[in-house]
């Protein structure tokens, strides 16, 4: 019987980014072929696991990798590994002392779901080291004692960005003074670069630039904590289970996997030209991500116009992140020609509805 949707879901354009709220990504009919081809075919899981796990690390060009259900899932385990170490059965139940996790108090985010909270989970304590908008080097070695069980760094746009340590000098740090460093890029793009460093635990999300199916990658230097991490997902990982689909249809995203795919910016900066209501530009991120940034002029309620977009017929989301300086970003990425001349026409409307 051929699938029959019961219920017409509301369309969304998404010109927000990779967002969770909005399902991410959309994966390609190579990655859904791929997840066919695992869910209706029976494996030796560990066999199978292994085997995509040495592709993988042959494409990527890293010694160690797991693969979990998730970006957050690696976050929990990856510290559970550097609490518990091979100890799978201890989580919770007989926490060591040595349970305390540094984080930069800029870097200590709530990126859909509060990262302090997914350390907590498996027993660890979080420790911030420095302040809201400054964490220096010193700042993170003040807090180092003989109960630091790991270093957790935050590489994201929700992060505060000024005034913050950089990644290098956190390397150093867990280097000279022999601490295991979580770094926690779920949404970035260059995944070998970040396969290049001396980082012992760096975690990615499969759904998010690699455009695969809900899954997570942990991969890095530290053998030892990264095999521990696998012996942990068999128990309390074991709610964070990944299926056998996610994992073959993460494989086929990750061959499939072009970074800074080629985006035609300046034809849609074309759509969304200078006008009497905004200025339009190109703007790049610190990843090189191009978005159409729309500079609306005072009389005009970027946040309000944000907030309208999504209760039209078909939702539309914008990166509103800057509505309070009146800007508005549209994120390339997920969207086509006719999805941008749909959001320009929507902003005009509601501007000249306003304006009435």
């Amino acid at each position: 019987m051929k699938f029959k949707m019961k219920k017409q879901f509301k369309k969304v354009i998404n010109a927000n980014g990779r967002m969770t709220i909005l399902g991410v990504s959309k994966i390609s009919d190579n990655v859904i072929e791929g997840m066919k081809f695992a869910g209706t075919n029976f494996f030796v899981m560990d066999d199978f696991k292994k085997q995509v796990n040495d592709e993988i690390k042959k494409i990527i060009k890293t010694e160690n990798l797991c693969i979990v259900n998730s970006a957050s899932a690696g976050i929990s385990l990856s510290v559970a590994s550097s609490i518990y170490k091979d100890r799978i059965y201890d989580v919770n139940k007989e926490i060591p002392e040595k349970n305390e996790i540094i984080i930069p108090k800029g870097h200590n985010i709530d990126f859909g779901a509060p990262i302090e909270n997914l350390i907590y989970l498996v027993g660890g304590k979080v420790i911030e080291a420095g302040y809201s908008n400054t964490c220096s080097k010193s700042d993170i070695e003040y807090r180092i004692s003989d109960k630091t069980a790991a270093l957790v760094y935050v590489v994201s746009h929700h992060c505060v960005q000024k005034n913050m340590l950089s990644l290098s000098e956190m390397i150093e740090i867990a280097k000279n003074n022999k601490i295991p460093l979580i770094v926690d890029c779920a949404a970035e793009e260059e995944i070998e670069y970040y396969a290049s460093l001396n980082i012992d635990a760096v975690i990615f999300s499969g759904s998010k630039a690699i455009e695969g199916p809900t899954s997570g990658l942990v991969f890095g230097k530290n053998k030892e904590l990264i095999d521990n991490l696998y012996k942990h997902t068999k128990v309390i990982g074991r709610p964070m289970k990944i299926g056998k689909e996610n994992i073959y249809g993460l494989l086929v995203a990750i061959r499939d996997y072009k970074q800074n795919k080629n985006l035609n910016e300046k034809e849609y900066l074309s759509v969304f030209e200078t006008n009497e209501w905004y200025e339009s530009k190109i703007v790049y991120d610190e990843r090189k991500i191009p978005r159409i940034r729309l500079i609306f002029n005072n009389k005009i309620n970027a946040k309000n116009i944000s907030n309208l977009l999504k209760t039209g017929e078909i939702s539309v989301y914008l990166r509103d992140y800057l509505a309070n300086q009146n800007i508005l970003d549209i994120d390339l990425r997920n969207m086509n020609e006719e999805d941008s001349k749909y959001i320009k026409n929507q902003i005009e409307e509601i501007i000249k509805g306003e304006m009435k």
